[in-house]
């Protein structure tokens, strides 16, 4: 879809003999086409949106927009001391791709969690995925974030602990990309060791990290934050 192979019409079209075929998974697929649609279409109209606050009151927002901040590198490389991150960001790192629910995950972490910008994600993104669209990117880091059309409520703060025991409650996506404390890491997370930068100076014998910011004082944080804005 992104580079045009396929149109979005014959996606749609597919879908719904799927749907109508009692395929598994068909009307998931043809809600995700319609928010794909739904993207290029605020593109289209308003093209800021790729590169800006949709909803430009929130311009006057105190996000952080300091890439070199602990917290944001510790978010990239998957160091945040919060498993469900980490092993969201890792998997991003070495597979260029990432489940829609970790993505919620990450961007919420990254933008009310540790109250830092859409685009540092968006960028981040854009850099490591390999079904990144400008498009669908920018509107879905914009609806965790607040600042777009249709936004997710702003007290809507997902906690990454409660969301891992709901969605990986036997912790094998966790266990699968973090190495760190285990006797015998599965070779997913030993490549994400692999595939990183010497410089960074990671390695699979380190202790893992405690949590940056816990999920309770970074939700507190962050609707300070959204409850005190004055737009």
């Amino acid at each position: 879809l992104t580079h045009g192979e396929i149109s979005p019409r014959t996606a749609w079209h597919a879908g719904m003999r799927a749907l109508h075929e009692g395929k598994r998974g068909a009307e998931t697929f043809l809600k995700e086409l319609v928010w794909r649609e739904f993207a290029y279409h605020l593109v289209y109209h308003t093209p800021r949106i790729t590169s800006g606050n949709w909803r430009e009151e929130w311009d006057a927002f105190p996000w952080n927009t300091d890439e070199r901040k602990k917290e944001v590198w510790a978010w990239k490389r998957g160091r945040t001391g919060i498993r469900f991150v980490d092993a969201a960001m890792r998997e991003l790192y070495v597979t260029g791709y990432m489940h829609n629910r970790a993505r919620m995950i990450v961007a919420s972490y990254l933008t009310k969690h540790l109250m830092s910008h859409w685009k540092i994600g968006l960028d981040w993104f854009a850099d490591c995925l390999v079904d990144w669209d400008p498009a669908s990117n920018a509107m879905g880091w914009q609806w965790s974030a607040g600042s777009g059309p249709d936004a997710t409520p702003y007290f809507r703060v997902f906690n990454p602990v409660s969301q891992l025991d709901k969605f990986d409650k036997d912790r094998a996506y966790a266990d699968r990309w973090i190495a760190e404390g285990k006797s015998n890491p599965a070779p997913e997370a030993l490549s994400y060791f692999d595939a990183i930068p010497e410089h960074w100076g990671m390695s699979p014998s380190d202790d893992y990290p405690e949590p940056i910011v816990t999920p309770e004082d970074g939700r507190e944080r962050a609707l300070v934050a959204y409850k005190g804005r004055d737009f």
